[in-house]
């Protein structure tokens, strides 16, 4: 059974969500507290973070930028499970290197599917099948390890940056809608999603990998219709 790190200063959250996903069939642990939550990560390596962003002496956010900060545990997915529903406060939990994020109250149906679908393309997952490169023009991008080639020059990724190259270089040449990123990336239902999930971590991209992030060449707008890679 998957195993997930709940961490929430609200003992009746904690309770709620526990009860939630161990009807669902997952194995979970608790943490009230972020440093708390960052020993039990080391010690028990769970296969996903359920995480508040509101908590005393250290937030949601923090605890996430050490995590991604950590090669050995870099790559667990996180999901933010916030009151905290502000622009702002999504752009700073996503730039930290969050997956994605629910609202509290959450759908009880929501949140398992939600884990599943950040397990399914969590390293391991659907998109570790061939140890192979999808390549556009200049651009190669390693299928199983998030590494993207431009050149000579080798380039870390996300595993949302990824997963984000993966499917815009699958369909190179074509426009894609933010709407069928959000479907086909993240897994959300058509016309669901937060389309600041897009935009963020396409921000964030863009910085790695053009020179020119405000003019960019590797991943491109078309107005009214999405983002294009290749011609």
């Amino acid at each position: 059974m998957p195993t997930v790190l709940a961490v929430d200063d609200d003992p009746q959250v904690l309770r709620a969500v526990r009860r939630v996903l161990e009807g669902a069939g997952f194995t979970v642990t608790t943490a009230q507290s972020g440093r708390d939550a960052l020993e039990l990560v080391r010690q028990e390596r769970p296969d996903v973070i359920v995480l508040d962003i509101i908590m005393p002496e250290m937030d949601g956010v923090e605890v996430c930028r050490r995590l991604r900060a950590d090669p050995f545990l870099a790559r667990i997915p996180i999901l933010f499970l916030t009151a905290k529903n502000r622009p702002t406060d999504i752009a700073e939990a996503l730039d930290a290197g969050g997956d994605d994020f629910l609202s509290k109250p959450f759908e009880v149906i929501e949140l398992p599917a939600r884990l599943r679908a950040l397990l399914r393309r969590a390293p391991g997952g659907a998109l570790d099948v061939h140890a192979d490169y999808v390549v556009v023009g200049e651009m190669a991008l390693h299928i199983t390890r998030p590494e993207l080639l431009i050149g000579q020059t080798r380039i870390q990724l996300s595993a949302v940056e990824h997963r984000l190259m993966h499917y815009l270089m699958l369909h190179a040449g074509q426009p894609v809608s933010t709407a069928e990123l959000l479907e086909n990336v993240w897994e959300y239902p058509p016309g669901t999603g937060n389309p600041k999930l897009v935009h963020v971590h396409m921000r964030n991209l863009r910085a790695k990998i053009e020179s020119d992030p405000d003019e960019p060449r590797y991943v491109r707008n078309v107005h009214g219709r999405g983002y294009i890679v290749g011609e």
